[in-house]
């Protein structure tokens, strides 16, 4: 087990490689009210798993400075991260945590209370 502080806000990112175009990949969360919230996706180019769009209300997708961001409230429930080596999973925050120094494995992100 590992813990690491949010950044201001409750905010934190995971960043890792696409699995198969091969570029990075930042998703954005911050935490409300003890929830995981991905706030943000943003990419180089579209790859599996990566949207096309604002598909939901709410949403808005833009281009910025030559990478795609999809702005968005999606409440996360238990946040499973599968990493592996080859794709540079970290998980950045009030500090950055190399999520592969444990192998390749599935990983459960769990926000903690402060105190």
């Amino acid at each position: 087990m590992a813990e690491l502080e949010t950044a201001p806000a409750g905010t934190f990112a995971l960043r890792y490689m696409h699995s198969v175009a091969l570029t990075p990949v930042i998703s954005r969360y911050r935490l409300e009210g003890g929830q995981i919230v991905q706030t943000a996706e943003e990419f180089d180019q579209h790859g599996f798993g990566l949207p096309y769009g604002a598909d939901r209300p709410g949403e808005r997708f833009e281009l910025r400075d030559g990478r795609f961001l999809l702005h968005m409230h999606r409440a996360v429930g238990p946040l499973y991260v599968r990493v592996g080596a080859a794709y540079d999973n970290r998980l950045e925050a009030a500090g950055s945590l190399d999520l592969t120094q444990w192998g390749a494995r599935r990983l459960e992100l769990v926000p903690l209370p402060c105190g």
